[in-house]
């Protein structure tokens, strides 16, 4: 990782890992390819170009060679990267740029006898340049000690002074071109990563704001239950999937008795005390199927899937005896009244009109009780 340095302190330390990972994936992608084109291309060359049995034709078949014998480590590599060691990585990455490198070297040297050139070289030094990702020291060595092994070959395959003084010259300016190129791309990669992380990252903290945003936009401000808007739309979801698989469901209208006296005689910050109490009541007592939302005021909405009303009835029995035995601030104590309808193919407005009649029940007969429509044609009650 070490190798990475010069980068890699100019990203986050929670992504310098991926970061290696990415590069290291993209360099053993480029490098399958660069090794197939070489296995494919130098073998033609040769074929069309050179005398079998001389030595630009072995040489030629041996960098071909090489690039097949590569060709499979580096597939593996591409594909087990995450799981491997970065010195093996580092190491046959390496490897095969000083082959390459040195493929350079060798067609260039053998150019000599018939064409002072350096092409295969600077070929060579500018592929890896440009598609490899390399450090900046990493790639200066790499590309400084080819320069220097090439330099000091140059005499034994090329005579005339002023052809190597040309060549030292041609090849050191081209080498610090491709460095500089080189170096190019890699800090182009690490802006390119750095700022795809941080849209990644500006992504997701504003859908985390949206999220939070809705749901405000969802809740009653002070209770944190649904309120009106929301939990009209809950009761639709549930009403159109009980009639689409015939399951139960049931309404409660659960409302606070003589609220206002409260309100009058304690004030209504201890009013809005006592409603966020009997709101954690709710909560507790229900089941985290149901669906609890602030209806209005002091009245509140249980939505109950896949429960029929007698079983709706015991629940709101318990949610009752837990806000009558309960001492609110200041030693208040309240009432409730419930009103519940069972869905019987009755639409949103259907059911919610049988709840509230069930309600109004409860108060009329003197309150802090449960009323309960069980039967199909709303003609009888069940008291609890």
């Amino acid at each position: 990782m070490k190798l990475f340095q010069p980068y890699m302190a100019k990203i986050p330390s929670r992504y310098k890992r991926e970061y290696i990972n990415v590069i290291c994936r993209e360099n053993f992608t480029r490098m399958t390819v660069i090794a197939v084109l070489v296995a494919i291309a130098v073998p033609l060359i040769a074929v069309f170009l050179q005398t079998p049995g001389s030595a630009d034709f072995n040489n030629s078949m041996g960098i071909a060679l090489f690039a097949l014998i590569f060709l499979p480590i580096l597939c593996y590599f591409r594909m087990k990267t995450e799981q491997t060691s970065k010195f093996w990585i580092m190491t046959i990455q390496t490897l095969f740029l000083t082959g390459i490198l040195t493929a350079g070297i060798l067609l260039s040297l053998y150019e000599q006898s018939t064409l002072a050139s350096s092409s295969s070289y600077f070929l060579a030094v500018f592929t890896i340049a440009a598609f490899i990702t390399m450090p900046p020291m990493i790639s200066l060595a790499l590309l400084l000690i080819s320069n220097i092994v090439f330099i000091m070959l140059l005499p034994q395959f090329q005579t005339l002074p002023v052809l190597i003084s040309t060549l030292n010259i041609n090849t050191l300016s081209m080498t610090a071109i491709a460095w500089i190129l080189n170096q190019m791309v890699s800090r182009n990669k690490v802006k390119s990563f750095i700022n795809e992380k941080i849209i990644m990252e500006n992504n997701v903290e504003l859908e985390k704001k949206n999220k939070e945003l809705s749901e405000l936009t969802m809740l009653d401000s002070m209770t944190n239950l649904l309120n009106h808007k929301n939990s009209l739309r809950r009761l639709k979801e549930e009403v159109d999937r009980a009639k689409r698989i015939e399951y139960p469901l049931s309404v409660a209208m659960v409302d606070l008795d003589n609220f206002k006296l409260v309100n009058d005689t304690y004030g209504h910050q201890i009013g809005d005390t006592v409603l966020i109490q009997v709101a954690q009541i709710l909560s507790e007592c229900c089941r985290t199927s149901d669906t609890i939302g602030r209806y209005g005021g002091e009245e509140f909405i249980i939505i109950m899937p896949d429960t029929n009303g007698r079983d709706a009835s015991l629940l709101l029995n318990r949610i009752q005896s837990r806000i009558d035995e309960t001492s609110f601030k200041e030693g208040i104590h309240v009432t409730v009244s419930c009103g519940i309808s069972e869905l019987n193919g009755e639409s949103v407005h259907g059911i919610l009109k049988s709840s509230d009649i069930m309600l109004y029940e409860a108060k009329k007969k003197g309150k802090n009780r449960v009323e309960v429509q069980l039967n199909k044609n709303k003609k009888s009650a069940v008291i609890i």
